[in-house]
């Protein structure tokens, strides 16, 4: 038994070397008698006669060390947590608490060594499982309420300097182990619980006392600012707290369910005693919303600190208390101020600048939310609040008819973007189609109907095209309904038609004619003649890239113009005189826009246009083969000759001018007739002399000169070779000579005696050609210029033709309107008024969109002509 006792307590005194004592044994150990313990440490040797004969086997008594001492000992920072892991270490630490030990550690060790060796059970690595002190005498406890209290006296009196401002007696170490010594006793609910009393008291009593006394007298923003400040101060007394009671926190707290952590602690204290306070409270709250409004009216006398205003925004983020308090009290202090906002601009400014300080608004307060940490949802729900007071409320200011037309006549396009913006908040941008469309229409029909700048149409409008397109791209963003209203809008005032002068009495659009005229003039001149274009700038740029950029916005032009009759009628015209006086710049520019008519109006539009050059071109191969005939024959004709024949169902209708034919130019003429009459059996020629140029050697005293002119005018200049030096010819003696009618010999004389280049001299002066006047030859005529062109009257567009092509094409578009009348009595037999004026509509919709009263005039006609009847009901009959 005595082996085997020994063994087991040699194995727990290793074992007791090796770890740490638990709460319960530390708190359990006091002095054993010195008895106890020998007879204990005798048991360690072999034989006990020979522990008993020991020297150091007597004991001596000595009284046991005071209570206090031991408490003392107890409560030690060093004794109470400085475990070490070494065997002799834990030794010397279980032998300082025991009092009056009569041998030292090291005699203890050296008997046991001289001990003989024995076989033993123990096993190693393992330890006792059951330590069993025999005799032992147990000793007072430790009153853990007595050191409860000591602990919590140290702990109370640290935090009430920490709650002061001042500085604990004990040092944090000695109040950090004091707290967890007392959480390993198990009063960690007791601690937690007298320290959430504590600040509950310190809360609730002074700080709540002195905020309410600062804040009586003082504005709301001065209260905010003292709870701000007394906030910052409490979180860094949290953070003193904190580091005393940390182990409470971390290994209590954390895992409580009926105590906070102490930041959250402090957190819900504050937040029931001070900002729930209800003498607090509202000026909290009032007083964020001041700093926001003074923000807002920027007046920086009130506004008194932006950080003050950040740091409160915090606060309500840290106590939780931004959704539930702060935001519903902003949004209706935000919804005032925006009403007030709205109707007091809205009265006072022009729309412009109520667009323009709404946006800066809106901006401003997308900014403070940012900078002051608002959060999503309290953006989201200022935003909706400006929309509704900004754009809904004021929904008929912001599409006021005379204001936004204003804007739009005076090209304003910052302001007509905000104000798009601003209603696309709530998609109300499309809305402005009606002032947009409005616009549009008065704007171009001033265009098109201003006689006086006439010739200035097509250029007019390509840039009001351009100004509606840079308006829709960048003022509206490019929104569909806008954009749907502005080809509406320009495709009604372009097919406007009203009988006036410029339209020779007829309603046709005159669009159309100034498109043709427009791209006569791009085809004649080249990039040169564009308007704002200056002469020296035409080689620094490529001339058939612009032309054809210039064609294809022509083309959008074109694009809106229904009539399409009076386009191809005048372009017709144009191109045969471009075409018969080699007039055009590029072939490449007059094949390009071919091929965009016909892409646009289809091959039908275009065929007899096409016709018009193959004619050229085969009339080229008639006089190849004619002057090859010429060459065989060997003769010297007295002047070149070049004849266009051409077929008359292709060009144009030209009238027959009745002239007299100079005898050589007859005598070439007839000569080329016969040659295309053997060709051409059965063949008919018909000569348009109004139509042919000349080029004449001129010699004058000044200088020799080549004149381009017309044949009207070579006839009239060739008569002055006849008449001996210093001779006139009379208006009637040059009248007989031609065989011109007044008109045309008075345009000829007028040409070439009152124009820019007087070859001819006339007396009396003036500009006007009177039966009376009397011409000469100009012998003092002089111009630097080798190769002069005069005026060709003849081959430009008169009045009278004007007027004739304006007839032309309104009647013609009256027979289509009969035609299409008729194939539709043809296939229905029988149809009502309505139906026959939508389909009439439907079918000629290609050759430009007719008026119901056009349609209504033209089925009288019909109904006179016994092709229909009317019967009851509205109705029209077919009659066979």
């Amino acid at each position: 038994m005595q082996h085997s006792r020994a063994t087991e307590l040699s194995g727990k005194r290793k074992s007791i070397g090796k770890r740490k004592l638990s709460d319960q044994e530390t708190d359990g150990i006091e002095a054993p008698q010195q008895r106890t313990i020998s007879e204990l440490l005798s048991k360690n040797h072999n034989t006990p006669q020979q522990h008993n004969s020991s020297p150091t086997s007597k004991r001596q008594r000595s009284s046991p060390p005071s209570s206090s001492a031991r408490l003392q000992d107890l409560i030690s920072p060093e004794r109470m947590y400085n475990f070490s892991n070494s065997e002799p270490q834990a030794n010397r630490a279980f032998g300082q608490k025991i009092a009056g030990l009569d041998a030292s550690p090291a005699t203890m060790r050296a008997r046991a060594n001289n001990a003989a060796p024995r076989q033993s059970n123990f096993t190693p690595h393992t330890g006792a499982k059951k330590l069993v002190v025999k005799n032992l005498r147990a000793g007072p406890r430790l009153n853990q309420d007595t050191y409860f209290e000591k602990v919590w006296a140290q702990l109370d009196a640290a935090l009430v300097a920490i709650f002061e401002r001042g500085k604990p007696e004990a040092s944090l170490e000695e109040l950090y182990k004091g707290a967890e010594n007392v959480c390993r006793q198990g009063r960690a609910a007791m601690l937690a619980k007298e320290l959430q009393e504590k600040c509950r008291e310190y809360i609730s009593g002074n700080l709540r006392e002195s905020l309410v006394d600062r804040t009586s007298e003082g504005n709301d923003v001065d209260a905010l600012r003292a709870v701000v400040d007394a906030w910052t101060t409490w979180n860094s007394k949290l953070v003193a707290i904190r580091w005393i009671f940390y182990y409470l926190d971390q290994s209590f707290l954390l895992h409580s369910k009926d105590f906070s952590v102490i930041h959250e602690m402090g957190l819900i204290q504050f937040r029931s005693h001070i900002f729930s306070d209800p003498a607090l409270k509202p000026k909290i709250l009032q007083g964020v919303c001041d700093l926001i409004e003074a923000d807002r009216k920027d007046d920086k006398g009130a506004l008194v600190d932006s950080t003050l205003l950040r740091q409160a925004i915090g606060l309500f983020h840290d106590l939780s208390v931004y959704t539930s308090d702060f935001e519903p009290r902003m949004l209706t202090e935000s919804e005032a101020f925006f009403a007030s906002w709205a109707e007091k601009e809205a009265a006072d400014q022009y729309l412009a600048t109520y667009a323009e300080n709404s946006h800066r608004l809106i901006e401003n307060e997308v900014n403070r939310c940012d900078l002051y940490s608002l959060n999503r949802n309290t953006r989201q729900k200022l935003s909706d609040l400006l929309d509704q007071n900004l754009v809904m409320k004021q929904e008929s200011v912001l599409l006021s008819h005379a204001d936004v037309l204003g804007l739009m006549r005076t090209s304003n396009k910052i302001a007509l973007e905000r104000l798009y913006s601003l209603l696309e908040r709530r998609s109300l941008g499309s809305k402005l189609k009606t002032a947009f469309g409005t616009y549009i229409v008065e704007e171009g029909s001033g265009i098109v109907f201003d006689e006086e700048r006439e010739s200035e149409m097509v250029t007019r409008l390509l840039e009001f095209k351009k100004q509606l397109d840079d308006t829709w791209r960048d003022s509206f963003h490019k929104n569909e309904v806008l954009g749907h209203t502005l080809r509406e809008s320009f495709e009604t005032f372009m097919n406007k038609g009203k009988k006036s002068e410029s339209s020779r009495g007829t309603d046709n659009p005159k669009t159309g004619e100034m498109i043709a005229k427009y791209v006569d003039m791009l085809l004649k001149g080249g990039w040169k003649v564009l308007p704002g274009r200056k002469p020296e700038d035409a080689t620094l740029a490529d001339e058939d890239a612009e032309i054809n950029r210039q064609l294809d916005q022509v083309l959008d032009l074109f694009r809106f113009v229904h009539g399409k009759a009076v386009f191809e009628a005048f372009y017709k015209n144009d191109l045969a005189r471009r075409l018969l006086m080699g007039r055009s710049a590029s072939d490449d520019a007059e094949k390009s826009m071919l091929a965009r008519l016909k892409t646009e109006c289809g091959s039908s539009f275009t065929h007899n246009l096409e016709s018009m050059f193959k004619d050229m071109d085969l009339a080229r191969d008639e006089m190849a083969s004619y002057n090859s005939l010429l060459r065989e024959r060997k003769e010297k004709p007295l002047l070149d000759l070049n004849v266009n024949v051409l077929s008359s169902a292709a060009w144009p209708t030209y009238p027959d001018v009745p002239v007299r034919i100079p005898p050589d130019i007859a005598k070439a003429i007839n000569d080329f007739e016969q040659f295309y009459h053997n060709k051409y059996n059965g063949r008919k020629l018909s000569w348009k002399h109004s139509l042919a140029h000349c080029q004449l050697r001129a010699r004058f005293p000044k200088g020799d000169k080549e004149i381009v002119v017309s044949s009207f005018q070579a006839i009239v200049l060739l008569l002055f070779n006849d008449v001996p030096e210093g001779g006139t010819l009379s208006y009637p003696e040059i009248q007989e000579a031609t065989g011109l009618s007044d008109p045309e010999l008075k345009r000829t004389l007028q040409s070439l005696a009152c124009a820019k280049y007087r070859v001819l001299t006339k007396k009396p002066k003036g500009k006007d050609i009177n039966p009376t006047d009397v011409f000469a030859y100009n012998a003092a005529f002089s111009d630097p210029k080798m190769r002069i062109k005069i005026n060709q009257i003849q081959l430009k567009e008169t009045k009278e033709e004007n007027r004739t092509t304006h007839e032309r094409v309104a009647a013609d578009r009256h027979y289509e309107t009969q035609a299409a009348i008729v194939r539709i009595m043809k296939s229905r037999k029988v149809i009502t008024h309505a139906e026959l004026v939508a389909e009439v509509i439907k079918a000629t919709r290609s050759r430009g969109v007719l008026e119901p009263a056009e349609i209504k005039k033209n089925i009288e006609k019909l109904i006179e002509k016994d092709y229909m009847e009317r019967e009851e009901g509205n109705r029209y009959k077919y009659l066979a």
